[in-house]
């Protein structure tokens, strides 16, 4: 089992932790991607490899949905299975990307790669947003810590 401790406050994990299962469950109706085979013409493997990606895709999505359903989630106690690890991480950066594209539209890539704003200047809505951002990616960055 992989246990840690966010380094961000209680506070801010519990306020953002709404937002969070709010942003996963609207992941959870969008459709899978898909990757098509590039030149594949075997009708039989691409539709094999787009089930297998949707399988992949679903895994990723139920072993996160455990990390969040956990009571001790909100208050910033991230527990996992050594098994869902890499799981889990796919799926955090699939939420991460989400979150991106649907919540954080206002901010450049620099913006959020080098935190180069002032957050009190943004909308509430994309502060709250930021923050759950910024959780993801501390629980990414641990979890590959604690698998390498």
């Amino acid at each position: 089992m992989i246990e840690f401790r966010l380094r961000v406050d209680s506070r801010i994990t519990r306020a953002v932790y709404p937002l969070i299962i709010e942003c996963f469950s609207e992941l959870g109706k969008q459709p899978c991607p898909d990757f098509p085979l590039v030149e594949e013409r075997d009708e039989e493997l691409i539709r094999s490899w787009k089930q297998s990606m949707r399988d992949d895709f679903i895994r990723d999505r139920q072993s996160l949905g455990r990390l969040l359903s956990n009571p001790r989630f909100a208050h910033g106690y991230v527990e996992i299975e050594n098994e869902d690890a890499e799981l889990i991480l796919r799926a955090l950066a699939e939420a991460r990307l989400y979150l991106r594209s649907h919540r954080l539209e206002s901010f450049t890539d620099e913006e959020l790669e080098r935190a180069d704003f002032s957050l009190k200047n943004k909308m509430p809505n994309e502060q709250s947003s930021y923050l759950a951002y910024l959780v993801l990616a501390e629980i990414q960055e641990r979890l590959i810590c604690e698998i390498s």
